[in-house]
């Protein structure tokens, strides 16, 4: 789903940069492309906010597991412990930077709708 996000938001900007050129030299610009293009965002923004969302929640549900499970350590002193606490900060920092990703790259996708929005109504 990254590797989908990061080419649309490639298309976007290299659309966008291809209309600025066509408008700069006087012309009109494809605008049925660019209502294509706008309409296809659209429907996978909602995809990515949906997958933003779960991986919101599974990323939350792991850093409060890894907490209990610190808690448990200093409160037991179990060294057993520690591994599953290894395990779960293992698993923690993946799913940190995926969504880092997933949250800048749908920020961006709002942006680039934006802008495709504003070229539409020229």
């Amino acid at each position: 789903m990254a590797k989908k996000l990061k080419k649309l938001l490639e298309e976007a900007e290299n659309f966008i940069s291809e209309y600025d050129q066509v408008q700069s030299k006087g012309g009109t610009g494809d605008k049925s492309r660019l209502e294509s293009l706008l309409s296809y965002m659209q429907r996978w923004l909602l995809y990515f906010q949906h997958e933003r969302l779960i991986h919101l929640i599974v990323t939350v549900l792991f850093a409060i597991a890894m907490l209990v499970v610190f808690g448990i350590f200093i409160l037991s002193e179990a060294w057993y412990v520690l591994m599953l606490l290894a395990l779960i900060v293992v698993l923690l920092f993946p799913y940190i930077v995926h969504y880092y990703h997933l949250e800048n790259g749908v920020q961006k996708m709002y942006t680039l709708i934006d802008e495709l929005e504003k070229r539409k109504g020229q």
